[in-house]
This record gives structure tokens, sequence and C-alpha cells, in this order.
């Protein structure tokens, strides 16, 4: 059946204390299970970026069946742990961005953990509580410095089993 995919990551600290992961296995970004849409245009930011707007996706494997774009209203548009979406953005100014996530989670799972990364450079984490429900969409805030130009927005999911909608800054 071939090897399984193995990677590190490294933890980098941010000023307020918080860690980001970022893989240190340069070959790990494209193993099996990745979802490409490389027909998707940069988004510019300011903006929205809808969750299934995505470059890449990476989810293990575990949709091979069913391989789609996420969507808001997807029925297996869960998050699980170790996966994460890539998003190609053309940010006009640099400087702080709110940063909007719009994401639904039920009791049993408890919330989540999201990285956020831009350029292979680790930004901010972020961590939620549960909204009520798959249907309960909550939007959690947060800011990020980023700069300006051509660049890479990953989100790598730390702690899963919720549902995104939207990202969006401001």
């Amino acid at each position: 059946m071939g090897d399984k995919q193995v990677y590190t990551t490294d933890v980098a600290k941010q000023t307020d204390g918080g860690a980001v992961g970022q893989s240190t296995d340069r070959s790990a970004r494209r193993p099996q299970g990745v979802h490409e849409q490389p027909a998707i245009e940069r988004h510019e930011l300011p903006g929205t970026i809808p969750v299934g707007a995505y470059h890449e996706y990476y989810h293990g494997g575990r949709w091979d069946a069913i391989d789609a774009p996420l969507s808001e209203t997807g029925r297996l548009d869960r998050l699980a742990a170790d996966e994460w979406l890539v998003y190609d953005v053309d940010i006009g100014e640099p400087g702080p961005y709110d940063l909007t996530l719009r994401i639904a989670a039920t009791d049993n799972s408890g919330g989540g953990h999201v990285g956020v990364v831009v350029d292979d450079q680790p930004l901010r984490r972020v961590e939620f509580d549960s909204t009520g429900g798959w249907h309960s969409w909550e939007d959690v805030q947060t800011t990020v410095e980023l700069p300006a130009g051509l660049h890479t927005v990953r989100l790598g999911v730390f702690e899963g089993g919720w549902k995104l909608g939207r990202l969006a800054f401001r």
C-alpha cells in the first residue's frame, strides 16, 4: 500500500504566548489526500473568502470518494485535526487586519483550534468554543499582521470537529 506520509511540526511562540505549528518537511506539502483547485483565482484582501474557494485542501484521504470543494452548507464539511486549507491572496496594503472566521461546532466537539500561517510564517493560533450545533454559526475574531503583495494563507487545523463557512480579512 505504500508508506504513510510522515511530517513534523515546529512550534513558533507568539508574542501573546500562543503557539502556531509550522511544517518542517517541505515534501509534506502534497501528501496523499490533497484536493487542488488550480482554477481558483487569487482573493483580494481586504475581502471575504468562502471556505470552498481554497487552492489546496489537505484532508488526509478522508473524502477520497467524494473529493469535492467544501461549502458552508455541505454535509461532510467537518474539519478534522491535521487538515489544512491554502488560499492564494493579493494583499492591498500591509498592516494589521481583523480576521473573522465563520464557524459552527456541536457541543460534543467542544470547539476547536486553528493556526493561521502566511507564506510559511506562523502568525496566530485561534481557539474557540462550541457554537451549539452544526447550523449555529458564530464569528470568531482575531488580528493578524499581513504583508502587501501576492501570498498564501494557510489555515492549519490543530483540533477538529467543527465547520468553517468563510474567512474575512478587514
